[in-house]
């Protein structure tokens, strides 16, 4: 079971595959939003890969603090954050970035062009395009373990970093807790309640069998699936909101696993690059989240080096707390900053 619940956690939850890149580009044609984000003010497609290929940005407003972000996946649209500009408000420039093989950029078949090295020196060339330096990066979940990697590198451009539900070691850390989440939702579900124990306790049996679709993991997964969304993704009532909505619906998780990548990112060891990391970091953290909440203090000891390490954990928060406890989230990420800046800003952050 808990091999089963990191597969899907790993990627992005609310993704669709697409396992071919005639699919992608079919739903492309036939997508308006894909049009509207081609064409919207401030899109700038970047050259990376010796110009060989291209990458979606789009830069919005004009203030003096500079913030990238990287969003999660691998696979997801940056369209999850398209909330940032409301919240943050006008003391802000914000670079949104679609990485390479997302729903805006470029899609190569070729799988050997997905490494860890390579993305890490797309944001740089992304960096260089917008001419940011000082400036902040912020991501989320897999944006985050890329952020690290970037930020060992050349974190000499940081001005801040803002690591939101990161999961470096998923293997010792995540899959217990994951399988203690989704015990406790069997345990709401009166057919299922009976395996709840046994998922705690790590037994296997036909509820852990997924061979086919009338297997007893199927039939349990059918039911408990939608419940672990809605407790520990985003905590929502519906409708969803579009922008979210849209990050599932243009999510390419399925295709760069099928490339391999996730292969590539569940063996790297990203605490060999956050322990590099000497810049001002702040991790956020979310109450419901699929992470514990104790995860971040172990993060921050790693840290040894780094004397400016905060956490914040979003009280009514889950994986996407950006969304579902949004206030509380960018205030922390404004504290962050304003205190990162030492009160030097011109505009009163919110606080």
């Amino acid at each position: 079971m808990t091999k089963y619940l990191i597969l899907l956690l790993c990627v992005f939850i609310f993704q669709e595959s697409f396992s071919q890149k005639l699919e992608l580009e079919t739903k492309r044609m036939n997508d308006s939003s894909y049009f509207s984000a081609m064409k919207a003010d401030g899109v700038r497609m970047v050259d990376i890969r010796n110009k060989k290929y291209k990458v979606w940005t789009k830069k919005n407003g004009t203030g003096k603090i500079k913030l990238l972000l990287l969003h999660g996946g691998p696979g997801t649209s940056p369209e999850y954050f398209y909330n940032f500009p409301s919240e943050l408000g006008k003391d802000y420039t914000i670079v949104f970035y679609s990485q390479l093989v997302t729903y805006f950029s470029d899609v190569p078949s070729d799988s050997a062009l997905y490494s860890l090295d390579s993305f890490v020196n797309d944001v740089e060339e992304v960096r260089k395009s917008q001419g940011l330096d000082q400036f902040y990066l912020l991501r989320h979940s897999w944006g985050s373990q890329l952020a690290q990697a970037y930020a060992a590198k050349f974190q000499k451009h940081i001005k801040g970093l803002v690591l939101c539900n990161n999961i470096n070691e998923k293997d010792e850390v995540i899959d217990d807790y994951q399988s203690l989440l989704y015990a406790d939702i069997l345990d709401s579900i009166p057919t299922f309640k009976k395996y709840a124990d046994s998922l705690r306790f790590g037994f296997s049996g036909k509820f852990t069998n997924f061979n086919d679709a009338n297997a007893l993991g199927n039939q349990i997964r059918k039911v408990a699936w939608p419940v672990m969304i809605k407790r520990h993704y985003a905590r929502i009532s519906d409708p969803m909101p579009t922008y979210l909505k849209r990050s599932k619906e243009h999510s390419t998780g399925g295709m760069m696993s099928e490339l391999g990548f996730m292969k590539k990112i569940n063996a790297t060891d990203f605490n060999e690059y956050l322990v590099q990391i000497t810049i001002p970091t702040l991790f956020i953290g979310s109450k419901y989240d699929f992470i514990p909440p104790h995860y971040y203090v172990k993060m921050r000891n790693r840290m040894s080096i780094n004397e400016k390490v905060d956490i914040y954990i979003c009280p009514n928060g889950s994986h996407f707390a950006m969304w579902d406890d949004s206030k509380l989230f960018f205030n922390a990420l404004n504290k962050f900053i304003l205190k990162t800046e030492g009160n030097r800003i011109d505009a009163q952050l919110n606080n």
